[in-house]
């Protein structure tokens, strides 16, 4: 049933509006984004601390490496 104009109670506006539906192509896309970016921030950020972007990736792969044995269970002592 529709209705010429908006249909008002007490409370207010109860007409509802259209609901859209999740667009998963364009979301992933920014999620994707986002984690680049970050990479991108934590990568200046040790550029600068280490001086060269070759200790700035050792140090990522280092703790890459560190998050691989701690997440498998088997630290190495």
């Amino acid at each position: 049933m529709k209705f010429s104009e908006p249909v008002r109670a007490a409370e207010g506006l109860t007409s509802y509006a259209r609901v859209r539906r999740v667009q998963w192509g364009p979301l992933v896309l920014s999620i994707v984004e986002g984690l680049l970016g970050l990479l991108g921030v934590v990568l200046l950020i040790l550029v600068f601390r280490y001086g060269s972007f070759e200790k700035a990736g050792l140090t990522i792969d280092q703790g890459i490496d560190w998050l691989k044995i701690h997440a498998s269970g088997h630290a190495a002592t």
